[in-house]
């Protein structure tokens, strides 16, 4: 039986391959070019740096505002999305809200709003707000459905209404696991931000596209690298935070 599965699984990972066209021929023939494209890079232009200073620190506005917004408005969906404590007529139309806007993503929500409302970094927040709003709701039910029943049970012994079960009983318990996806969100968020500013959303983003496309490859090198630096050092703080939470 494991065999077959075993042969199944390389059959179609041997059909997907021919699909969609991974060819290591092609990728050997196309390293000079990389290589070129690498050495057009070197040495980074130093002179652009506070401008890509100022696009990373503005990307980590963007990534933290919009995060923080996101955090407050999961909270209610994420409740009224768990099975456990959302009542059966609310908790099937909240899942199917929160499946349906998850799956468009953080980028297409940037094109949208940067056709609402304009060029610049409010609409990256908005589309950062958009997308984070339903992916931590999904993960706060996922920690709501997994807490431990007997704190409810004791606090629902009491005569205790509702609102105060979920405040005494249920919050408690999911509180540092809230805590812990946010800084994660913010992690995934910030990466998700750099890419914005391709497509007007502002950040550090537009002036990696910019230097790109006036073919200024050391200035675009510049950007990068204090890309680079921007995510390490927040995944390195965040990682730290997340693990005193745990």
């Amino acid at each position: 039986m494991k065999r077959a599965a075993l042969f199944v699984a390389l059959l179609v990972l041997a059909w997907v391959a021919w699909d969609t066209g991974a060819d290591p021929v092609r990728l050997a023939r196309g390293l000079p070019w990389i290589a070129d494209f690498v050495r057009r890079m070197v040495p980074p232009d130093l002179a652009v740096l506070p401008a890509a200073c100022k696009g990373a620190l503005l990307t980590v506005e963007i990534a933290l505002l919009g995060t923080a917004v996101a955090a407050v408005l999961a909270l209610p969906l994420g409740f009224l999305s768990a099975r456990n404590v959302a009542p059966t007529p609310i908790f099937y139309p909240a899942r199917a809200v929160l499946n349906l806007f998850r799956s468009v993503d953080t980028l297409v929500y940037a094109l949208i709003f940067v056709a609402a409302v304009g060029l610049g970094p409010f609409p990256g927040v908005l589309a950062v707000i958009a997308y984070t709003t339903t992916s931590l709701a999904k993960l706060y039910s996922e920690a709501i459905e997994g807490i431990e029943p007997g704190p409810v049970d004791a606090i629902t012994a009491t005569g205790a209404t509702r609102l105060q079960i979920l405040r005494f009983g249920v919050l408690p318990q999911v509180l540092p696991l809230f805590l812990s996806y946010v800084l994660y969100r913010l992690e995934t968020n910030i990466r998700a931000a750099t890419v914005l500013g391709f497509v007007g959303a502002g950040g550090i983003g537009f002036y990696l596209q910019t230097y790109l496309r006036m073919i200024d490859y050391p200035a675009a090198s510049t950007a990068l690298l204090v890309t680079i630096v921007m995510v390490m050092v927040v995944d390195a703080l965040s990682s730290r935070l997340r693990a005193r939470l745990v």
